[in-house]
């Protein structure tokens, strides 16, 4: 599990041995503590337990399924039902097709070859191996036997030196420890106290909260011996003020001796340490600076072109990632000692993190890897963006350089350095969340590493989760090899590596109708539309986008496709391909890189079978479908080339038009029906909708009457609700020359809930999953710190239920189980000017509006944050604006709102605008 936001929180798993059979149980408890459950045999658990294993691993190909029909209470007993699927295991071994994958699960794995044999080492100290990248057999599960581990030996003795810092029985792994992201790498350099040369050296770290966290190594002559503990070489979360973070009491003040930075302080930057502690490091408060300095973790390992210069990258989210220079004779870090800016890339360098390389302001961004490729001269980065659950997005990038320290650019020529800010404007996304026809749907592919074998073959190793109904965190390692494009640009295949290899074809053997796959750029939790695409005869392109295209010869054994199309030049190749399930018969496929930082993937089709293609057609209006609504539909008349006509079931509700009528009291449900007709199939489909009943006003502050003697504020007339705010603190009402009485908050630097308004407690307690608006006028003063909260509801001032930020990042974060980033804004509008700032939140998402403006988005399913037990968001008490220090985010220190409103049910984006012209 990996804090990869603002906040901290546990992402349970479940390990489901193979050994079990189907639908047999028992009783179990899952505690909270826990970061992962070993469970040895089958189990039954509350489906509240069940959603807050936000990371489950299926092994085996093993489905877990859980039976939802039961009242949705903390308490009620789900029964998880194991049995076997063809749907991860893919295709059957024959005589006449490539060797059928075996499956394993490791997290975070990053590949390594040595003696002949494949190795896969990942987080929680899972770890795998393989003869031939496709058959592979598990070392390790998660959360092994801690006293004898793979690599590790025992686990407390081993990291005894890092484990005072973070990752044992600490913050997040309070009960456990927390073990992430090894890498490994042979050195021929490194010198043995006997005088030999040559080890391998596995760097891994370990942490305690989002930001706390140590990266160490250890080595040993043999890839598969027990490895010695060396050093830690770099930290991080420390502070000035000792402050404790998260769920734990570590004093974390810079000079404690479990960390190196004494050590470096008395060394002195001509010595190999550092001369002085820098500012950057904190905030004005004493604090962590996350917003500069990065979270030690996700090493990885390389070498120059010259093979003798050794590298370390690393970090996540916070500051960014960030590059060192190692000893190769010790591997200990060289840091630079004192602050400058790298000649070759522009780039800053800090004197004990390294060179900067990308990110930081708390993007995502995580699990740098960096691969040097002699054949084209480039160091190709690759890293990871979003939330690494399911639904979290989790995508991987790809930028390149002629240099170790950069500048990594992308196929846009966006600079790595640059991705602080809007960071989807930058890095080629390699996979989205995508499914086609016939096969499981892949989710969050990420943490990669990559492989140049001894051949020269390319390829791609990253974990992948799967779209599943319920949606579950199962996960394994997958491996798609890589070609270079006519731009040098590794380019991943489309399905799995199953040993084929691709070949010059002829035109008439690519030329066709595909399935079409088109990553995009967003990181996001949606599955991504499969739509079609035509390779005509004639070199033009049709069905999703028009354009042209060309094969030519690489002169490497393959084909390159060039595809021109929407103003877009995507560079790939052809590769007759294996699917990924029962079928037997190699598909052609494509696979091409845009220059607009795409990566798009076709998989070709039979276009004289008409069942089929009803049904994808099927599929693709589910994904046009909203679950609910309260806009009129375009239901459409054609998809996929097939004919579609509709009906309804409640024309009162939503015609066969797709008009809708919204209900003024109660969510009201209709079933449209599809009947899809292609040549001589016929298909229908019903989906079911929910309108959504029309929106009310739950309560409004406009400041315009007095508050009385004890600071409290009448509600406007136009609230339903009739309890009063409260002005705490020095939080007062004020005139404004611009909107006549408003509310003022102003507050010392660091300040902590001291002066805010504080809404009735019941602002939020009969929300459903109609959802819910924030609406308000606000004029932020320059002092104010980007992360402050304009508006923060929390349960019982313990947890941050949602909040918006004076950076418009919005949230939702009920039931220990979404965390969802409305908009990854870095921006936040002008300072000391009025502007209007509303989001909405239902089951199907978070909006963000601007001055009437939608300014970020993210779909994700949300419904679980809306049930009514003890941690869902109707269960908010503490209710404020101006304060929300949950994260040890401090007061907003100038401010002034106006026209406060809390609405029971997401608005609109025409009703955002109309609040917005009204205001």
């Amino acid at each position: 599990m990996k804090n990869k936001s603002l906040w901290t929180k546990h992402l349970f798993r479940f390990v489901l041995s193979g050994a079990l059979c189907a639908a047999v149980s028992c009783t179990a408890s899952i505690p909270a503590f826990a970061d992962e459950v070993i469970v040895e045999e089958a189990v039954s658990v509350t489906e509240a337990e069940a959603s807050d294993a936000a990371d489950v691993v299926v092994d085996d190909a093993d489905v877990i399924e859980i039976d939802t029909e039961a009242d949705n209470t903390s308490t009620q007993e789900e029964t998880i039902a194991i049995e076997d699927s063809s749907e991860l295991t893919d295709t059957a071994e024959t005589t006449d097709v490539p060797k059928t994958p075996t499956r394993v699960s490791v997290h975070d794995p990053s590949i390594v070859k040595a003696d002949g044999m494949y190795y896969v080492l990942g987080s929680h100290t899972a770890s795998a191996s393989s003869p031939d990248l496709i058959q592979w057999t598990q070392l390790n599960s998660d959360y092994g036997n801690p006293e004898n581990t793979p690599f590790y030996g025992n686990l407390k003795e081993t990291f005894e030196k890092p484990f005072q810092w973070a990752g044992y029985n600490d913050g997040d792994c309070v009960g456990g420890y927390a073990i992430w992201a090894p890498d490994a790498i042979w050195n021929p350099y490194y010198e043995w106290e006997d005088g030999t040369t040559g080890a391998y050296m596995l760097y891994c770290c370990t942490s305690s909260t989002w930001r706390r966290s140590c990266i160490s190594y250890l080595v040993s002559k043999t890839f598969d011996g027990t490895y010695t503990y060396v050093d830690t070489i770099v930290y991080s979360g420390f502070t000035k003020n000792g402050a404790v973070d998260g769920n734990s009491s570590r004093d974390t003040k810079w000079d404690n001796d479990y960390l190196n930075l004494n050590a470096l302080l008395e060394k002195g930057s001509e010595n190999g340490g550092i001369d002085e502690i820098s500012d950057n490091w904190f905030d004005q408060t004493g604090g962590w600076n996350h917003l500069y300095a990065p979270n030690a973790i996700d090493p990885n390992l390389f070498f120059d072109a010259s093979g003798e210069k050794l590298y370390m990258s690393y970090g996540s989210w916070s500051g960014g990632l960030f590059l060192l220079e190692l000893d190769p004779a010790t591997g200990e870090a060289i840091y630079p000692g004192v602050d400058s800016t790298d000649e070759i890339s522009g780039n800053f360098v800090d004197r004990y993190f390294g060179v900067h390389l990308a990110g930081g302001n708390h993007q995502s961004g995580e699990a740098p890897y960096i691969q040097y490729d002699p054949e084209t001269g480039y160091y190709y980065l690759y890293e990871t963006y979003g939330g690494l659950t399911a639904e979290g997005g989790y995508n991987m990038r790809l930028f390149r350089s002629e240099n170790p320290t950069g500048p990594y650019v992308d196929a846009a020529g966006g600079n790595a350095s640059e991705s602080g800010e809007n960071n989807d404007n930058y890095g080629i996304k390699l996979i989205g969340n995508y499914s086609f026809y016939d096969q499981i749907g892949k989710r969050a592919a990420g943490h990669n590493s990559t492989l140049i074998d001894d051949d020269g073959s390319r390829y791609l190793v990253y974990h992948q989760r799967f779209d599943m109904d319920p949606q579950l965190e199962a996960h394994e390692v997958r491996v798609h090899q890589q070609f270079l494009n006519e731009d040098q640009w590794p380019t991943t295949a489309v399905y799995e590596y199953r040993g084929e290899q691709p070949e010059n074809y002829e035109t008439s053997e690519v030329v066709g109708s595909y399935e079409f796959i088109d990553h995009g750029t967003k990181t996001s939790g949606d599955m991504l539309d499969t739509q079609m695409l035509t390779l005509n005869e004639d070199g033009t392109v049709s069905g999703a986008a028009s354009g042209t295209w060309t094969k030519t010869d690489s002169g490497r054994g393959y084909d390159y496709l060039t595809i021109e199309m929407n103003d877009v030049t995507y560079k790939g190749f052809f590769f007759r391909q294996l699917k990924e399930n029962s079928d037997t018969t190699p598909v052609m496929t494509f696979s091409a890189i845009g220059n607009n930082n795409t990566s798009i993937w076709g998989s070709m089709i039979d276009m004289n079978d008409n069942e089929m293609l009803a049904n994808m057609a099927a599929i693709a209006i589910g994904q046009m479908i909203p679950s609910a609504t309260r806009e009129d539909l375009e239901l459409p008349s054609s998809v996929l080339g097939a004919d579609v006509t509709w009906t309804t079931s409640d024309a009162s509700v939503i015609s066969e038009t797709g008009t809708v009528t919204p209900q003024a009291e109660e969510d009201a449900r209709a079933k449209l029906t599809a009947t899809i007709t292609y040549g001589d199939a016929v298909v229908e489909e019903t989906y079911k909708v929910t309108v959504r009943q029309n929106p009310y006003l739950i309560y409004s502050f406009d400041f315009e009457t007095a508050a009385d003697a004890d600071g409290m504020i009448a509600p406007d007339a136009d609230s339903t609700g009739s309890e009063s705010a409260s002005l705490i603190g020095s939080a007062s009402i004020v005139s404004d020359e611009t909107r006549g009485n408003v509310l003022q908050v102003t507050n010392e630097p660091g300040a902590k809930n001291v002066n805010y308004l504080k809404l009735p407690e019941d602002t939020l307690s009969d929300i459903k999953p109609a959802g819910y608006t924030i609406a308000m006028w606000v004029n932020i003063g320059e002092k104010t710190f980007e992360h402050s909260a304009l508006f923060e509801a929390d349960a019982d001032n313990q947890y941050p239920l949602t909040r918006i930020g004076a950076n418009l990042i919005a949230r939702i974060n009920a039931n220990a189980y979404s965390d969802v980033q409305g908009a990854l804004l870095s921006t936040n509008g002008e300072r000391d000017v009025w502007q209007h700032v509303a989001y909405t939140v239902d089951p199907q998402g978070i909006r963000v509006y601007l001055n009437g403006e939608l300014v970020g988005e993210e779909t994700k399913d949300l419904t679980d944050c809306f049930r009514k037990n003890k941690t869902g968001i109707s269960q908010a008490k503490h209710v404020m604006v101006g304060s929300g220090a949950i994260w040890d985010d401090e007061d907003v220190e100038d401010a002034k709102f106006d026209n406060v409103k809390v609405y029971f049910g997401a608005l609109t984006a025409a009703e955002i605008q109309a609040l917005y012209e009204e205001g």
